[in-house]
Formats: C-alpha cells, structure tokens, sequence
C-alpha cells in the first residue's frame, strides 16, 4: 500500500523535508540528499549541482555511467559540487548521511585511494542491505568510527579534493555512491590478482562495490516508485541470466536474503541462476539442484539494455555469447570460496 515516506533536505542548520509518501509501516524508507544543495529536490538540471571534470566538458561528466572519455569510461556515482567555499577556493559544504546507518569503512588517508578520504556506511536495516559512499573528503567528522551508528542527515564530513591523483581545488566536490556490496571475503580475491599496491581498503574496496544510478533511484523515489530498495532493484531490467556452478551460499545471498529466490532450506544446491541488472549490479540469485558441467553459463541476454560501451556485461566470443571481464569480476566475488 502507497501510503507516507518522505525526502531530506538539509541547509545548513535547518532541516527541509519534503514529504514523499509511500508505505504507513514504521519502516518506510527515508533519504536525504547528501549536500546542502537544495537543486535536485527543487527539479533542476544537472548544471544545478553536478561538477563536471573540466571547464570545457558537459555537466553530465558528473553524473553516473558512461559518461567520460566519450562514453568509454564508467563512473560510479555522482560528483556534486559545493554551493559554498571560501576566499581561498576551499569547499565549506558538510556531508551528509542519505539513510541511518552504521559506519563500515574510514579511510583517513588523502591518498590511499583515488576516493582520497571516503567513508562507507551501510544500510543494514534494510533487506537488501545497501551501502553509500562519500569520497574526496576534506575532513572526517571528529568521532566518526568504524561501528559508529550515523543517523539521516548527520553531518559526515566536509567535502574536499582529496585523491591519489590531483584533483584542482577549484573542482572540489564530493563523489557520492550507492549500491550493494559482494563479498565479504575481498582481500583473498584481490591477493589472487597481480596487483602492484596493497588493499588498504579491506571488503570496502571500490572493485568490491557494485553502485547504481543515484539520479535514478532518488527520482525514482520522489515519484513514488518504489517503497524499498528491493522494489526498486525489482524494477530494473534484467540484462542477463548466467547460470554458475557453485555449491556453496554465498555471503550476497546470506547478506541479501530478499534478493535470492526460491527454497533454499533441504534443497542441495549445484548452481545458482543469477539475474544482473544495467552496469552489473545484481538482481537475483536463484539456487538450483541442477549440476551443470559448465562453470558458468549464459542462459540469457537482452542486448537492448546492456551497455554500449564501457561496461558492457555480455560479449560475443567467435559467435558464442560469454561475460565480459567485469562481470566475470562480479561473479568470482559473489562466489569467492
């Protein structure tokens, strides 16, 4: 049932909220958007709160997808710019959490990451569990901890221009992202690779996070779309179908139990059908007793709504249909042994 759910939006000392209806239970999802800037919830273009990469780029550069290096080059989030800074070009816009939550990762270190100082918070009260993302930090909220229960609109941080790489003071701004996370097992995988630097960054790792779109799932919401985030990955369409010979429940699916399908309990599981949505973010998981003698297998693929470019999921292989690389990717961490 349609019933009150509502949006946050935060200016300075005040707090807006601008009342977006959508279920009567005591669990209705909230957002809040995560900067003082008011433009999104007012209806504004992307020229309102997105920071391009250069003077000469479109503002869609800020925004999530293909949209750099003419559409070969993915972004994951958005890159909102600060409405205030002072004399000397600094951001002064606080960071602020999008739901309640509780703090899974801090990085302090301006360049340990190419999100320079980020912050990761998951969702757990909601089922799947989502995680947000808040990078190029200046500065990290005196207390703020791995552990540390953050409510909607708690102030995070301040945003900034800390990166691996440089990032000119006058493009400060925050990257923001929102998705789910795959394993909780990352560092065996990431060891397995011939990587030249270190995790420092344990499951909360970029390659571990698969997001989706901010400006989608937040329009979405406004107009009333959806009253979880389970609908709301129910309403994506599904790219692909791969089924992966796997015994074993993976910890997506232990973490994530509304998202896996079917009857697990007595069932000896042999392979799991997965559904994945635009970019790769996962949809479904199914459990099968059905033992296959392929490791993984396409079952399915709507090329209509796959990427054109650079994060396309299925390629063709002398005719033959077999995931790219990144959704290979995906696929060892949901089922890291």
């Amino acid at each position: 049932m349609v019933g009150l759910g509502k949006m946050i939006i935060r200016l300075g000392a005040i707090t807006i909220a601008f009342l977006f209806c959508h279920n009567l239970s005591a669990n209705f999802l909230t957002l809040a958007w995560p900067t003082p800037n008011p433009s999104f919830a007012k209806g504004l273009g992307y020229h309102a709160f997105l920071q391009k990469t250069g003077p000469g780029k479109e503002f869609s550069s800020g925004a999530f997808g293909c949209v750099r290096n003419n559409g070969y080059k993915f972004h994951e989030g958005l890159d909102l710019f600060p409405l205030r800074s002072s004399k000397q070009g600094h951001a002064e816009d606080s960071v602020f959490a999008v739901m309640d939550g509780t703090v899974s990762h801090v990085s302090y270190s301006a360049t340990a990451s190419a999100y320079g100082k980020y912050i990761v918070v998951e969702h757990k009260g909601f089922n799947p569990v989502l995680y947000s993302l808040y990078a190029h930090l200046a500065k990290i909220s005196d207390g703020l901890k791995v552990g540390s229960k953050v409510k909607i609109t708690q102030v995070l941080g301040k945003m900034g221009n800390s990166a691996s790489f440089h990032i000119p003071l006058s493009r400060s701004h925050l990257h923001f992202e929102v998705g789910l996370r795959l394993s909780d097992q990352f560092s065996k995988w990431y060891d397995r690779q011939s990587f030249k630097t270190k995790n420092k960054h344990g499951n909360f790792n970029g390659y571990n996070l698969v997001g989706f779109d901010p400006i989608h799932f937040y329009s979405s919401f406004q107009k009333m779309k959806f009253s979880s985030p389970k609908e709301y990955l129910n309403s994506l369409p599904v790219v692909t179908k791969i089924r992966v010979s796997a015994p074993n429940l993976p910890f997506f699916a232990r973490q994530n139990p509304s998202l896996t399908t079917g009857n697990i309990k007595g069932l000896s599981i042999k392979s799991w059908i997965c559904s994945f949505g635009p970019f790769g973010v996962p949809l479904r998981l199914e459990p099968s007793g059905l033992s296959t003698t392929e490791k993984i297998q396409v079952l399915s693929y709507n090329e209509q709504v796959d990427s054109d470019f650079c994060r396309k999921l299925i390629v063709k292989d002398k005719g033959t249909l077999r995931p790219s690389n990144q959704l290979e990717t995906y696929l060892e961490l949901i089922f890291l042994e």
